[in-house]
């Protein structure tokens, strides 16, 4: 579902985790556009904030790595973490910078 956070049960260990930003309203598909999770305390260097927002997921501060946005098979999506849909205008602003530059 959007705004879902799940473990990364793929390759890039570097990305813990992964945030589904995909609307329900799509319907069921086979894929599901997700954002990789960074973790905050590893981040090194400048930050764009509008871009790479931090989110608070299970207490912990993660890095949304809007610009590195994918298509992700729906079953990858399995271990399902936590619900941040109470973070969406944050999200929405991210994802709105990336395409329109506001």
């Amino acid at each position: 579902m959007q705004f879902d956070v799940y473990r990364n049960t793929g390759k890039a260990e570097i990305y813990p985790l992964v945030l589904d930003v995909q609307s329900d309203i799509i319907g069921r598909r086979k894929t599901r556009m997700a954002i990789p999770l960074f973790p905050h305390e590893n981040y090194k260097g400048p930050r764009a904030e509008r871009l790479t927002p931090i989110l608070v997921i299970e207490g912990q501060k993660y890095v949304m790595m809007t610009h590195e946005m994918a298509s992700l098979p729906e079953k990858a999506l399995r271990e399902d973490v936590e619900n941040i849909s109470g973070q969406a205008v944050v999200i929405k602003s991210a994802l709105d910078f990336l395409f329109d530059g506001i």
